[in-house]
């Protein structure tokens, strides 16, 4: 199977079928419930070519979901599940965790956990349910550190590292809600949430608020992260407080942005975090389509593409010369000198391709990908 997604035909078939969008509807609900009766181990790519096979329809929602079972994301980014959970532990502790807990090092952080997250949405796309319970074992570690008043006692960087996990558990309950599989898992969405919300009322309480947003003012990337983790609580709960206090961090992070389009890290470039901050500021665009903001936030991440665009040579290779964060002056929670993400470089471009359907970041996606993953041109 091709992974690359031929949109061309795709958008051909879409401007011949408009006679047919009644059956097409029936044809989809039918499909629907037929994937969610079925067993989660059914063939990964059987799934994949479902989606493709539905475009007509699912290009019109451009749900989270949607986006991450495309074929630039499912097809790469979640080609290989059994990498994501490497470092996970039979107690459900992840990396640091991990180490912390057969007492290899002497401080835990509850963002470790967040990285349950792609395993359960790539778990619901390629159609497996072992990577889906280790997301949840990871999810489960980390809430049973939960405080009776919503924070994590003991966790390093609190407030910062709480925002990384509320906004990971958040957006995989609402794609769980998104999915074919929203009624097997329906329990679980019910079982964390309250549990999530009271982690982000915790973000915003006085003490953490003010202490937390002190703490991240060098560093733009951190405002997105705050926004979603409080914006995707708000809109799964309801909770229009949080809402506000995302906009509010949305704001902040927007009033950054340099006219070259940089969004700084420590009063510099970083190529790296450039693209971390893109990756959650994207996650407003298909969660508030209709928010007043958000047709500036569609202009900062498209700024700030363009100047990602820059350090990416013709190889797809992305330099770090210049960077503030990833050009070896830090090392990351497991001690290891921090390098440029290349996985949020190219899910920012590659993302950014279903919510717009502008083949421009899709080239630029392909370009990382032959460089980083190894995969060829397309045909």
């Amino acid at each position: 199977m091709k992974w690359w997604v031929k949109r061309q035909l795709l958008i051909t078939k879409v401007l011949l079928l408009p006679l047919t969008t009644i059956a097409a509807i029936a044809m989809t609900t039918i499909l629907t419930n037929a994937l969610t009766k079925n067993s989660i181990h059914q063939s990964p790519m059987k799934f994949v070519q479902c989606q493709s096979e539905q475009s007509e329809t699912f290009l019109s929602g451009k749900t989270d979901f949607w986006c991450e079972s495309s074929d630039l994301m499912a097809n790469v980014f979640y080609r290989r599940l059994s990498a994501l959970d490497n470092e996970l532990a039979p107690s459900g502790a992840n990396g640091v965790n991990a180490q912390w807990e057969s007492k290899q090092t002497q401080q835990w952080y509850i963002e470790a956990q967040r990285h349950g997250e792609e395993l359960i949405i790539g778990g619901l796309i390629k159609n497996d349910s072992k990577a889906v319970e280790a997301g949840f074992r990871m999810f489960d570690w980390g809430f049973a550190k939960q405080a009776s008043d919503g924070s994590f006692s003991g966790t390093g960087d609190p407030f910062h590292s709480t925002s990384m996990f509320v906004q990971a558990v958040s957006r995989t309950l609402l794609v769980i809600q998104q999915s074919p599989h929203s009624k097997q898992y329906a329990d679980k969405v019910a079982h964390y949430t309250p549990l999530l919300h009271r982690a982000a009322r915790w973000m915003i309480s006085d003490n953490a608020w003010r202490r937390g947003i002190n703490n991240n003012k060098p560093y733009t990337h951190r405002r997105y992260i705050v926004a979603t983790a409080l914006g995707l609580t708000g809109k799964l709960t309801g909770d229009q407080v949080l809402i506000n206090y995302a906009r509010k961090s949305i704001q902040d992070g927007l009033s950054l942005q340099r006219e070259d389009g940089v969004n700084p890290e420590k009063g510099g470039h970083d190529s790296s975090y450039q693209m971390v901050g893109v990756v959650y500021a994207q996650r407003w665009l298909t969660y508030f389509p209709n928010d007043s903001l958000t047709p500036k936030v569609k202009a900062m991440i498209e700024r700030s593409l363009d100047w990602e665009h820059t350090k990416i040579f013709p190889t797809g290779e992305i330099s770090n010369k210049g960077n503030t964060r990833t050009g070896g002056q830090e090392r990351g929670r497991s001690g290891k000198v921090k390098k440029v993400d290349h996985r949020s470089v190219y899910r920012g471009f590659a993302y950014l391709t279903c919510v717009t359907g502008n083949n421009k970041w899709e080239a630029i996606a392909r370009q990382v990908a032959q460089y980083y993953y190894n995969l060829p041109k397309k045909s």
